[in-house]
């Protein structure tokens, strides 16, 4: 239970998309002259990734917070409850009792992307590559070593001052189910990009209410929205430069 969910599935899609990028001729992060003329993908899509480009550098908190209240309608009124670091967010949630964390839940505010059947190996080369471009274009490993860095801090804490092996896998476990309620708005923002083009690649227009709500998420990261925790309470927020 030392990692959660999110740590654990960005971990395989980074090996994943580590391997792959020799055989799709992937080169060095921000290759823009390519990806910016790069006619396979669909214009939206191109557009999407030359904003990607500036994700988070207009910090636009009241954007941020419409987009959550529309997004939660379906699941009833949020309470936002702004952070200044992923730091003071894990700090926040640390505090909760270890069976109350577990009676949380897991995070599911964000629509998860449509699930797409695979079509042939060219498609899905193709997918694999634009994902990719959104994932270095965007930070999203960055992003993730940042969400990380208070999970390891707490464990370290606890092996310094020699508690207890009990106690150990105690903050280990607070560690991992906080990351179950975590979601990584970079990370989720590139998997919106790459759903945004199987829909449109599968007759969807833009204006469809599936690319509707894959554009909330980018939209959101866009903002400058880091990472969210989803509590009973309220949605913890994390807002900054991407």
């Amino acid at each position: 239970m030392e990692i959660g969910r999110r740590e654990l599935l960005a971990g395989a899609v980074t090996l994943s998309l580590a391997k792959l990028a020799p055989s799709l001729g992937l080169g060095p992060p921000r290759d823009e002259m390519r990806v910016s003329t790069d006619h396979r993908w669909h214009p939206l899509t191109r557009s999407l990734l030359e904003r990607a480009r500036e994700a988070g550098q207009r910090l636009d908190r009241s954007r941020v917070e419409r987009i959550i209240h529309e997004v939660s309608e379906e699941h009833g009124q949020l309470v936002i409850k702004w952070m200044e670091s992923p730091a003071r967010a894990f700090e926040h949630l640390s505090r909760y009792p270890l069976g109350e964390l577990m009676q949380m839940g897991t995070a599911k505010l964000w629509p998860v992307p449509p699930p797409f059947p695979t079509r042939n190996e060219e498609a899905d080369e193709l997918a694999f590559e634009l994902y990719w471009h959104a994932t270095q274009v965007l930070r999203v490993e960055e992003h993730d070593r940042a969400l990380m860095a208070p999970k390891l801090l707490a464990k370290q804490r606890g092996i310094a001052v020699q508690s207890s092996p009990e106690a150990i896998f105690e903050a280990r476990a607070v560690a991992a189910q906080i990351g179950w309620l975590e979601t990584s708005m970079p990370a989720a923002a590139a998997q919106a990009l790459q759903a945004v083009e199987h829909l449109l690649s599968a007759g969807h227009n833009g204006s469809s209410v599936a690319i509707y709500h894959q554009l909330n998420m980018f939209e959101a990261c866009e903002s400058g929205l880091l990472a969210t925790w989803e509590t009973p309470v309220a949605l913890i927020c994390v807002l900054g430069s991407i």
